[in-house]
């Protein structure tokens, strides 16, 4: 009795996309040409993710899975040579999700998670930032038995001074303030297993800062270096303000620190208002008991009123995150997917939309 032949491992590749379409032809020829170098070992797809693009990306993602259907359904069809069909048997299945607006790189990330189907699965944005050769030195971590493979970037140094001072303060505040050991330059450019997937997405946060998460989950891990190319095109989309808001969300979820940090401060405060006071008795000696109250009431008002502004603060945030998780909202609307077919043979953008609905 012929034995079955034994199912190769699928490889999936996750790439959100937010307004890239000046580089993301370059880089999906990129990664085309890393994944055919696999396709002995691997099935492969890639899960692009239109993070709600105002430009030509969903046209482009769009008409990529587009010929990518078209060409499945011709193979099937018998519609190639045999020897079409062999050149194009080990063919990348490519695949795409439209969210329905902008909700964040890592709520984009989640989406092409959560849609990957591989029994390995790599993120990396589209921007050309994370190469896409590095591909195969995380596939031979892998293939050492690690269930997560992470990357350190090192910048280019056409990279500003600004921004690397920004990166390496977020780094020292993620590994001083959160309790994590994040390494400084880690990159959301990582591999994991489909064991380390499917526990990472049982984790239901709506803030949600996956380096930390994934560091969270303390499977084994191994690390690859790599080094980040100049900027092909266009500019980051990852600026100060995103940044910020991507350590609160880290700090947040992973550290009671600020909410210790502002009870201690407000309590710093506090008996700083009474030092003053007495500082301002001893040396200014206000002439009558009524100077003297008036004077201690200003400094002790507005340090203490200072200290409960800084105390709500941070009771606020926890407590804003608390409500938003008790909603149970999702964390992203799909708009339509490459998986309809129809949705796939008519690849709108948010303009084209637009103008057909005038």
């Amino acid at each position: 009795m012929p034995v079955p032949p034994r199912r190769r491992p699928m490889l999936s590749v996750v790439a959100p996309a937010w307004n890239e379409e000046a580089v993301l032809p370059t880089f999906h020829d990129a990664l085309m040409r890393v994944l055919t170098t696999v396709q002995d070992e691997f099935d492969t797809e890639i899960v692009y993710v239109d993070d709600g693009s105002d430009d030509a990306t969903p046209v482009i993602l769009g008409q990529l899975a587009t010929d990518d259907v078209t060409m499945r359904g011709a193979r099937s069809a018998s519609e190639v040579s045999a020897s079409s069909l062999a050149c194009a048997s080990g063919s990348t299945n490519i695949r795409f999700i439209r969210l329905s607006r902008n909700f964040g790189h890592q709520a984009a990330l989640t989406a092409g998670l959560e849609h990957a189907r591989g029994d390995v699965v790599i993120s990396m944005d589209a921007d050309l930032q994370h190469p896409p050769a590095v591909i195969r030195e995380l596939l031979a971590r892998w293939r050492e038995g690690y269930e997560v493979v992470v990357t350190l970037r090192r910048d280019h140094r056409s990279l500003g001074i600004f921004k690397r001072l920004t990166s390496r303060l977020f780094y020292f505040a993620m590994r001083n303030m959160s309790g994590m050991d994040i390494r400084p330059s880690a990159a959301d450019f990582r591999l994991l297993s489909r064991k380390s997937l499917d526990a990472l997405l049982k984790m239901p946060e709506r803030h949600r800062f996956l380096r930390g998460m994934v560091h969270w989950l303390g499977l084994p891990t191994a690390e690859v270096t790599f080094t980040a190319p100049p900027r092909f095109a266009g500019k980051s989309k990852f600026t100060l303000v995103r940044m910020v808001r991507l350590a609160r969300d880290g700090l947040l979820s992973f550290s009671r620190v600020p909410l210790h940090a502002a009870l201690l401060m407000a309590g710093a405060m506090l008996l700083t208002s009474l030092i003053g006071a007495t500082t301002a008795w001893i040396f200014c000696r206000p002439e009558s008991p009524v100077s003297w109250l008036i004077l201690t009431l200003i400094v002790g008002g507005h340090l203490a009123g200072g200290a409960v502004w800084i105390a709500l603060v941070a009771f606020s945030e926890y407590l804003a995150r608390i409500h938003e998780q008790v909603l149970g909202r999702p964390l992203y609307v799909i708009e339509t997917t490459s998986d309809s077919l129809a949705a796939a043979s008519t690849p709108l953008g948010r303009n084209t939309r637009s103008a057909v609905a005038a």
